[in-house]
């Protein structure tokens, strides 16, 4: 395993007990998206905070979580599996799912050929909540309201990480723009402060079309 520094404060998990309304809203959407491609079986969920998500799916099957911060892992252990390695199995995972997490790997690439190699046949790596650099925003800014340099490794686009994972031979890639699902859009409040970062120096936080994606592909 990758030992990357831990750059997660304990402070940092406070609403992530299925204590944030707008949170478990998007967890819906998440969990309709994950199901269209898989619904039970072994699965993992890398970077899985204090497991909420996990938690939050009841889902059918095994379940394991990676997890840097003692904090958060203290919370997930109560309902996930942190036994299997993910360097050290092989064709043994259902599902695979990096929520939010990739950005924040040191190895996101390593970190990716091996879920090919953890996954069983037919097995899905399923990316949730990743935020997208070839979204508008992020062209004119380069900045979304996900990321945070001192948190990142690798900031994403839905071009690049799709020939990744074609690249690993993974395949039936989909790609999803969310956006307007999604309980953080406010459609005249986005406009207005997209146009305020048109003309300002200044990075004003808003949600936007394009700024966050899901993939889901196949082994």
């Amino acid at each position: 395993m990758s030992k990357q520094k831990t750059t997660w404060k304990d402070k940092q998990f406070k609403y992530r007990f299925l204590n944030d309304p707008l949170r478990i809203k998007q967890f819906k959407l998440d969990e309709q998206f994950l199901k269209k491609f898989v619904k039970s079986g072994k699965l993992l969920d890398i970077g899985c905070s204090t497991g909420e998500f996990v938690k939050y799916l009841n889902w059918q099957g095994e379940t394991y979580g990676i997890e840097t911060n003692k904090y958060a892992k203290r919370f997930a252990k109560k309902f996930m599996k942190f036994d299997k390695n993910i360097l050290f199995k092989k064709k043994f995972f259902d599902v695979v799912i990096y929520r939010g997490t990739i950005q924040h790997l040191d190895l996101p690439i390593y970190y990716i050929k091996k879920t090919y190699e953890i996954l069983k046949r037919n097995g899905y790596i399923i990316f949730l909540a990743t935020p997208n650099t070839n979204s508008l925003l992020y062209r004119i800014k380069q900045n979304l309201p996900a990321l945070n340099p001192s948190q990142n490794y690798y900031i994403p686009g839905c071009k690049d990480l799709s020939n990744i994972l074609k690249n690993y031979n993974f395949k039936k890639i989909t790609i999803e723009f969310p956006y307007l699902k999604t309980p953080y859009c406010r459609i005249v409040h986005d406009l207005f402060f997209f146009m305020l970062n048109i003309v300002s120096s200044r990075f004003y936080k808003h949600a936007f079309f394009g700024s966050m994606m899901n993939i889901a592909a196949k082994k």
